[in-house]
Formats: C-alpha cells, structure tokens, sequence
C-alpha cells in the first residue's frame, strides 16, 4: 500500500510523500528549471540537489484485548505501528541575471514519522519536521529554524479507495499557518489509479508492468525559498520564495532489487518571486523544468 497526499493554500504549498514508509533507504535527486524571463533582460534559473534518508525504527503488531478469563470477540483488536526518522539535506542554486546577491543555499531539516493501524480505530499518520533554509551568512549570524507537522485519519472500506482527512502547523519565518488535509487516492480501471489532494493537486499513475509505471501530474508548489538575509525573529527577515504550478510526466522505473530511477520532465507556469516579509510579489514567464 503506498499514500500520497498534500495540502495547499493561497500563501503556501506542501507535499507530503509517503511511499517511503515501505520502501525506506537513500533517495538522490537533482533538478533543473529552465531559465525563465522576469523582463527583457532578465531571467531567473533554478538548480536543486536533494538527499533524504529514511530510516525505519520500530515496528510493532499485536492482539489488543485479549483476556481468556473474560474473552469477548468485541473487545478484540488487531494493532500495528511503525515509525520512521527522516533526515533530509538539499543545494539550492538560483540566479538571477545581473543580481549576484543571490547565492548558494542548503536546506536541511529532521523530523520522524509514525503509521498507526487497527480495525477498530483504522489508519493514522503523525509527522513533524524541523528545517531550515540558510546561505552561509545567515547560518551563523540569523539562523532561523522551521518547523512543519502534521496528522491525518486515512479511511477505506475495501483497498480500492482511501479517504484522507486531517490538518496540520507550518511554521515558517517566523509565521504560522495551521491548514487542512483532504484528499482521496482510488483505483479507476486494473493499472490505473488517480490520486486527489484539495485543492491543486492531482495525480495519475498508469502501471505498464511490475518494474515500470508512469506518472501524469498537476501540482502547485509555493515553499521553495531562494534568498535568505537577516531574521524574521528580529523583523530583519528578507526571504525570497519562488511559486510554480508543476505539470509533468514521470517515468518511474525499477531498475535492481535495491535501486529505482525516476525520471521527470515538465512545464512550471504561474510562476512568482514571493518576498516573504513584505508580501510583495513579481511575476516569471513559464519555463520547461
């Protein structure tokens, strides 16, 4: 079984992928955003590197409620649970033409995960996540750590559709933005399913065999931080974040019994230099990613 969910809003955009919860290990990644024009002269470009472990802790099944003495079938409940650190690290590298304050950022961030499972009370996921953003500047003089969690009841009534409901806290310079979590992932034919998250995102997955399935995606992300100057807990904060609208197509392949290749290529549009302190905001034309 492998869930996916998110949440957006008008003021930010956050995945929640879960598929790691049953295949845990290293993942490596990398992006490359097209440069994309403010005006005439000017264009912006984007370039990630990501790292994210995932490290399984605990695992625990039993039989809840079992008393021979005073045996009921009622009062029987099977239980399962599982929890996860997770520990992530990224190179974040924008530039912007003729602006050469625009460095070199690394966002790192730890948190864990736990998954809980029973008849009686279904399926139920907790997270929490602390992050931050910094250029070598800010590390040392106006640190600034983020945090984000969440929890969220997953509901079926057969394995073909899963019903997600749920809310959670990001805190992020300085700011805190409690938001909901709904959405449903469902089978529509015997290799396809569809995946809904309230209210920009949805998901395709087209399964052509067991080592290769296909993704079809709409997904509008606004959390992706690309100049960090001063603190937002001494009013000196001068974030600067980048919105996109994501489409793309994703090839996902396994390619050994402990490796997978995934690859993804898109259009971002509705994009938007977003400067976190002031709410002003500058619009970037569309660029293939």
């Amino acid at each position: 079984m492998c869930l996916m969910f998110g949440m957006v809003s008008t003021t930010f955009s956050q995945s929640f992928n879960i598929d790691f919860l049953f295949k845990p290990g290293i993942t490596l990644g990398s992006e490359y955003l097209l440069p994309s024009a403010i005006n005439d002269s000017t264009d912006f470009q984007l370039s990630k590197y990501n790292f994210q472990f995932s490290q399984p802790l605990k695992t625990k099944v039993g039989l809840k409620g079992l008393d021979l003495k005073n045996f009921s079938f009622k009062k029987l409940d099977v239980k399962a649970s599982q929890f996860f650190l997770n520990y992530n690290f990224s190179v974040i590298q924008p530039t912007i033409t003729g602006d050469n304050k625009y460095e070199n950022l690394y966002k790192g961030g730890f948190g864990f995960t736990a998954i809980t499972a029973s008849f009686k009370k279904g399926i139920w996921m907790y997270s929490a996540n602390v992050y931050a953003t910094e250029n070598s500047t800010t590390l040392t003089k106006s640190f600034t750590p983020n945090f984000r969690g969440y929890i969220a009841n997953i509901k079926t009534k057969s394995l073909k559709t899963f019903y997600i409901f749920g809310g959670g806290l990001l805190v992020h310079q300085g700011q805190f933005i409690p938001f909901p979590l709904l959405g449903l992932k469902t089978k529509l034919a015997k290799k396809l399913r569809i995946e809904i998250i309230l209210p920009v995102h949805v998901k395709l997955n087209y399964r052509i065999n067991k080592k290769i399935n296909v993704d079809a995606v709409t997904h509008y992300n606004g959390i992706n931080t690309v100049y960090r100057a001063g603190s937002a807990y001494s009013s000196t904060d001068q974030t600067v974040n980048v919105r996109q609208l994501k489409t793309y197509m994703a090839l996902n392949a396994k390619v050994s019994k402990h490796f997978k290749l995934k690859i993804e290529a898109g259009y971002a549009s509705f994009q938007r230099l977003y400067s976190w302190n002031d709410k002003s905001s500058k619009s970037i034309n569309s660029a293939p990613y």
